[in-house]
């Protein structure tokens, strides 16, 4: 099984990969659906706030309650798509900023876990219902879990800035694990780039392996190949110290940019490492891309359009469709910029959350404390004749199965006891 066949059975590409019209839709949809719901739970509250009012103050509710209703609906304004996107972003960038403040930082790889985890979340979850703060400590826990950096509970509750506690942590947990569709495994395009930076420290060390396709070339002919192409903007001392200088742009890009962008719903992982690396040095990674899917190595070697027979070349035509993924990808790369460097950003994002203020979901504001009056919420406790103690509610909702049951049995077979287990046998 090929690397590619691996992929397409991972979770990700089965369950998280999308076109960007796909993508627009699932928001907005997502957006719709909450907004509407968002709009009954604030009703539903004005209700209930109505209600104990007048009880509290023995007077009855004006007869034009349902038109102040109607009216104080359409007044609530909800968040777009696009303003619960840079909602998102903006709680992405601060999940980075939340790792650095643990000792030691906690690993650039389980925090880009824990952004995909609220990306993933919030496709099908609105920032309306689910106030992204209270969802981003917790993605950040599980991601310490799933990526094996064990962090205690209590110690990662107490490294969080403020008064967080371990219920505030692990209160949307399930709903989180919801969301994700169970599927906690997540690609990341760091791998690949150390692979492909290895590669070129051993082309420029002279130890490089020619690719199946290039037969003829020798390990010294890569060397010679990587040593002549177009020098960097800024010059570097050695080959070596290009290639390190262009696996660390490349990495800060896959920090950044590639968990800010949508693009690990829209691209694969090499394909994601790659387009950061063209940006980062574009002569050393065409070179690259020379070397595994044919090119000119060098100036006197031209890239083949057909073979011997005529025929199209696979390898370039396969080049031709990766030119084009990898520009689009390297221009919504390129497209990133951080909230904080951008005073217009900024000033947008203090607007929506304002607007959020207003149209947040009343009901899912504290999680931790709404499970809190579910659990100390008073049921009645009764003892079943086999001892085991439950609640009333439960005694009924069992009683009611068992006579479910019985009444399906005597539809089926006519007998409350059931059909005979040896069927008796008929004298010759």
């Amino acid at each position: 099984m090929i690397e590619d066949d691996i992929y397409r059975a991972s979770s990700q590409y089965r369950m998280w990969s999308y076109t960007e019209p796909s993508l627009q839709s699932l928001r907005a949809s997502t957006n719709a659906v909450s907004s509407e719901r968002v709009r009954a739970a604030l009703r539903r509250s004005r209700e209930t706030h109505q209600s104990t009012a007048s009880s509290a103050a023995g007077t009855p509710l004006p007869d034009n309650n349902t038109d102040i209703k109607n009216k104080d609906e359409k007044d609530v304004e909800c968040l777009t798509p696009e303003e619960e996107l840079v909602l998102v972003r903006y709680y992405c960038e601060k999940t980075l900023e939340l790792g650095e403040t643990y000792k030691p930082p906690i690993p650039t790889m389980v925090r880009a876990t824990a952004i995909q985890y609220l990306r993933r979340f919030y496709l099908t979850n609105s920032p309306m219902t689910y106030h992204p703060k209270s969802i981003m400590a917790c993605a950040l826990f599980v991601a310490t879990k799933t990526d094996n950096n064990y962090i205690s509970l209590r110690q990662f509750a107490d490294g969080i800035p403020g008064d967080t506690t371990t219920e505030d942590v692990i209160a949307p947990e399930f709903l989180l694990m919801q969301g994700l569709r169970f599927t906690f495994d997540v690609r990341h395009p760091f791998r690949g780039l150390e692979g492909g930076v290895m590669e070129l420290q051993a082309i420029a060390q002279g130890q490089g392996q020619p690719a199946p396709h290039l037969p003829h070339e020798t390990a010294e002919d890569l060397q010679q190949g990587l040593l002549s192409i177009a020098p960097p903007p800024v010059p570097s001392s050695s080959m070596s110290d290009r290639i390190a200088r262009a696996h660390g742009t490349t990495r800060e890009l896959l920090k950044s940019a590639a968990q800010m962008t949508d693009a690990y719903f829209l691209y694969t992982p090499s394909q994601i490492w790659f387009s950061a690396f063209l940006l980062a040095d574009r002569p050393l990674a065409e070179f690259l891309l020379d070397v595994k899917l044919g090119g000119p190595v060098t100036a006197t070697i031209p890239a083949p359009e057909t073979d011997e027979n005529g025929l199209v070349n696979p390898l370039y035509e396969i080049r031709s469709k990766l030119h084009h993924v990898l520009s689009e990808c390297s221009a919504l790369l390129q497209s990133y910029t951080p909230l904080s460097s951008d005073p217009a950003q900024m000033k947008s994002l203090k607007r929506i959350a304002k607007k959020l203020y207003h149209c947040q979901n009343p009901e899912k504001v504290n999680l931790a404390a709404a499970q809190k009056r579910e659990s100390a919420q008073p049921s009645t406790v009764v003892q079943s004749d086999t001892g085991v103690v439950t609640s009333e509610s439960e005694t009924e909702r069992l009683a009611k199965k068992r006579k479910l049951e019985q009444e399906q049995i005597i539809r089926q077979d006519g007998d409350v006891f059931g059909p005979e287990l040896v069927t008796q046998r008929t004298k010759q």
